[in-house]
């Protein structure tokens, strides 16, 4: 049984949307996605001279008629999609809780794989981090195989640190098809970090969309006054602070900072970027929020 986001209502709607890509994929099936290949789709692609042999069907008689000259109509040929979705399960992504920030955002990779399978294309859940058997699932294709999904995801639990970019890279080193790469993680780590990771996908030759979450907790922590002993959630290190407002001033300023920093690397690299605020609705994030940065058609 599918998690309470996933009403009738809300998995019909997910029916009628498609990934967007801005690559053209290269596949083995035929699909709905447009490829390099020449194919006998109904999306034109260009005109060639007639050689013999050709399949006189797509000659192009209009051409024919005022130069007397006969081309060849070309089509792009639809092929399947490739879709990696990469979830950071690092202890940062159980913070407060793993119901108030992991689950939200397993739901909303659920959301993206169910679209990608009712499309009868590919998608495979990558794991950063976390404490679970595998890092990652197989290749999955059709409706059905959402639940396997859904089940790989509620035995995964959020913990520990992970290194973004080597995380990234060692499952890099098993793709060997190009497609769409979608992240959901919090970001919340040193900008060198997470541009290595991005910039290793991109030359991938991979279509990158990110989806940065946050919860409530992050955006306005709600520590009492005084003095503070807080610990890392990831290493453990800890620390004392004097908590008051002008230290929460401070720590939203630099995070606001931080995710600006973020949001303008992805614009500049041509990655979609959107931020997923765990109090929010999954449906309303996924079909509101998401088509207006052009993630699906």
């Amino acid at each position: 049984m599918l998690p309470p986001p996933f009403t009738p209502a809300f998995i019909s709607r997910l029916e009628c949307l498609r990934l967007r890509t801005r690559k053209e994929f290269l596949g083995n099936r035929p699909g709905s996605y447009s490829s390099p290949r020449r194919g006998t789709s109904l999306e034109f692609a260009d005109y060639r001279r007639y050689s013999p042999g050709d399949d006189i069907r797509y000659l192009d008689w209009g051409i024919l008629a005022r130069s007397d000259r006969f081309y060849i109509k070309l089509f792009r040929k639809e092929v399947d999609l490739f879709v990696y979705l990469f979830m950071d399960a690092s202890g940062s992504m159980a913070f407060p809780s793993r119901a108030e920030k992991f689950s939200p955002a397993s739901s909303v990779a659920l959301a993206l794989a169910y679209v990608v399978l009712a499309n009868h294309d590919h998608v495979k859940l990558h794991l950063l981090g976390g404490t679970f058997s595998a890092a990652a699932t197989p290749f999955l294709r059709g409706r059905h195989r959402i639940i396997e999904l859904m089940d790989f995801l509620s035995q995964v639990s959020p913990a520990g640190q992970v290194e973004f970019a080597s995380a990234l890279g060692e499952h890099l080193k098993r793709i060997r098809r190009p497609g769409k790469a979608i992240v959901l993680s919090d970001f919340l780590l040193p900008a060198p970090s997470y541009q290595q990771g991005l910039n290793l996908l991109r030359a991938f030759n991979l279509d990158i969309a990110v989806i940065q979450v946050l919860s409530n907790q992050e955006r306005r922590p709600s520590f009492p006054r005084g003095g503070l002993a807080v610990a890392d959630c990831e290493s453990g290190l800890e620390a004392r602070l004097e908590w008051d407002t002008a230290s929460l001033a401070n720590y939203q300023e630099r995070l606001e900072r931080h995710n600006r920093e973020l949001r303008s690397f992805c614009h500049q690299a041509g990655i979609r970027y959107s931020v997923f605020l765990t109090d929010e609705e999954v449906s309303e994030f996924v079909l509101e929020t998401l088509p207006t940065i052009g993630l699906f058609k």
